[in-house]
Protein backbone atom coordinates (compact mmCIF):
# COMPACT_ATOMS: atom_id res chain seq x y z
CA UNK A 1 0.00 0.00 0.00
CA UNK A 2 3.20 2.36 0.71
CA UNK A 3 3.62 3.02 -3.13
CA UNK A 4 0.11 3.60 -4.03
CA UNK A 5 0.32 6.16 -0.99
CA UNK A 6 3.13 8.14 -2.15
CA UNK A 7 1.55 8.30 -5.92
CA UNK A 8 -1.47 9.63 -4.21
CA UNK A 9 0.84 12.09 -1.85
CA UNK A 10 2.66 13.15 -4.51
CA UNK A 11 -0.55 13.54 -6.97
CA UNK A 12 -2.21 15.72 -4.25
CA UNK A 13 0.92 17.82 -4.08
CA UNK A 14 1.03 18.63 -7.52
CA UNK A 15 -2.52 19.53 -7.16
CA UNK A 16 -2.21 21.79 -4.24
CA UNK A 17 0.81 23.35 -5.74
CA UNK A 18 -0.87 24.18 -9.25
CA UNK A 19 -4.14 25.32 -6.79
CA UNK A 20 -1.79 28.68 -5.34
CA UNK A 21 -0.99 29.83 -8.96
CA UNK A 22 -4.99 28.79 -10.79
CA UNK A 23 -7.92 30.05 -9.01
CA UNK A 24 -10.04 27.62 -9.92
CA UNK A 25 -8.24 24.68 -8.40
CA UNK A 26 -8.06 24.01 -4.85
CA UNK A 27 -4.62 24.08 -2.30
CA UNK A 28 -5.76 22.90 1.15
CA UNK A 29 -8.10 19.99 0.14
CA UNK A 30 -5.13 18.42 -1.67
CA UNK A 31 -2.34 19.57 0.77
CA UNK A 32 -3.97 17.46 3.54
CA UNK A 33 -4.64 14.46 1.23
CA UNK A 34 -0.67 14.68 0.85
CA UNK A 35 0.07 15.06 4.10
CA UNK A 36 -2.37 12.11 5.07
CA UNK A 37 -0.82 9.86 2.48
CA UNK A 38 2.64 10.72 3.45
CA UNK A 39 2.26 9.86 6.95
CA UNK A 40 1.69 6.23 5.57
CA UNK A 41 4.35 6.59 2.88
CA UNK A 42 7.23 8.11 3.86
CA UNK A 43 7.94 9.83 6.90
CA UNK A 44 10.36 11.43 5.04
CA UNK A 45 8.04 13.71 2.76
CA UNK A 46 5.87 13.97 5.82
CA UNK A 47 8.35 15.72 7.72
CA UNK A 48 8.99 17.94 4.81
CA UNK A 49 5.43 18.93 4.39
CA UNK A 50 4.42 19.51 8.32
CA UNK A 51 8.05 21.47 8.41
CA UNK A 52 7.48 23.21 5.05
CA UNK A 53 7.59 27.39 5.69
CA UNK A 54 4.51 28.04 3.72
CA UNK A 55 1.80 24.83 3.87
CA UNK A 56 3.24 23.41 7.52
CA UNK A 57 1.32 25.37 9.83
CA UNK A 58 -2.13 25.49 8.01
CA UNK A 59 -1.61 21.71 7.70
CA UNK A 60 -0.45 21.12 11.43
CA UNK A 61 -3.11 23.71 12.86
CA UNK A 62 -6.05 21.47 10.41
CA UNK A 63 -4.96 18.22 12.35
CA UNK A 64 -4.57 19.56 15.75
CA UNK A 65 -8.05 20.99 15.56
CA UNK A 66 -7.04 24.47 15.27
CA UNK A 67 -8.99 25.50 12.51
CA UNK A 68 -8.07 27.59 9.46
CA UNK A 69 -7.52 31.18 9.32
CA UNK A 70 -10.32 33.28 9.18
CA UNK A 71 -8.48 34.70 5.60
CA UNK A 72 -8.25 31.58 4.07
CA UNK A 73 -11.66 30.82 4.77
CA UNK A 74 -13.27 33.63 2.82
CA UNK A 75 -10.81 32.91 0.21
CA UNK A 76 -12.33 28.88 -0.33
CA UNK A 77 -15.61 29.80 -0.19
CA UNK A 78 -15.64 32.45 -2.71
CA UNK A 79 -13.37 30.16 -4.69
CA UNK A 80 -15.48 27.33 -4.35
CA UNK A 81 -18.95 29.66 -5.23
CA UNK A 82 -17.12 30.96 -8.17
CA UNK A 83 -15.75 27.70 -9.39
CA UNK A 84 -19.39 25.48 -8.61
CA UNK A 85 -21.18 28.73 -9.85
CA UNK A 86 -19.19 28.81 -13.25
CA UNK A 87 -19.83 24.90 -13.42
CA UNK A 88 -23.15 25.18 -13.11
CA UNK A 89 -23.99 28.14 -15.06
CA UNK A 90 -21.86 26.70 -17.99
CA UNK A 91 -20.27 23.36 -17.98
CA UNK A 92 -22.20 21.26 -16.57
CA UNK A 93 -25.22 20.87 -19.38
CA UNK A 94 -27.60 18.16 -18.01
CA UNK A 95 -30.34 19.36 -15.33
CA UNK A 96 -29.93 16.69 -12.93
CA UNK A 97 -26.49 17.21 -12.51
CA UNK A 98 -26.38 20.67 -12.03
CA UNK A 99 -28.61 19.83 -9.10
CA UNK A 100 -25.65 17.38 -7.99
CA UNK A 101 -23.11 19.58 -8.56
CA UNK A 102 -24.99 22.33 -6.23
CA UNK A 103 -25.48 20.39 -3.56
CA UNK A 104 -21.78 19.16 -3.32
CA UNK A 105 -21.08 22.71 -3.57
CA UNK A 106 -23.33 23.38 -0.73
CA UNK A 107 -22.00 20.99 1.31
CA UNK A 108 -18.27 21.84 0.39
CA UNK A 109 -18.97 25.30 1.33
CA UNK A 110 -20.88 24.61 4.41
CA UNK A 111 -17.70 22.10 5.34
CA UNK A 112 -15.88 24.87 5.31
CA UNK A 113 -17.69 27.61 7.27
CA UNK A 114 -17.99 24.87 10.05
CA UNK A 115 -14.63 24.34 10.56
CA UNK A 116 -13.11 26.01 13.59
CA UNK A 117 -11.20 29.57 12.76
CA UNK A 118 -7.70 29.35 13.75
CA UNK A 119 -6.73 32.62 15.53
CA UNK A 120 -3.85 34.57 13.84
CA UNK A 121 -1.03 35.70 15.64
Amino acid sequence: MKPLYMLLGLSALVVGVVGIFLPLIPTTGPLLIAAFAFSRSSKRFHAWLMNHRLFGRFISDFQAGRGIPLKTKVFAVVAMSAAFGFSIGWVVPHPMIKVVVAAIGVWAIWYVLHLPTARTE
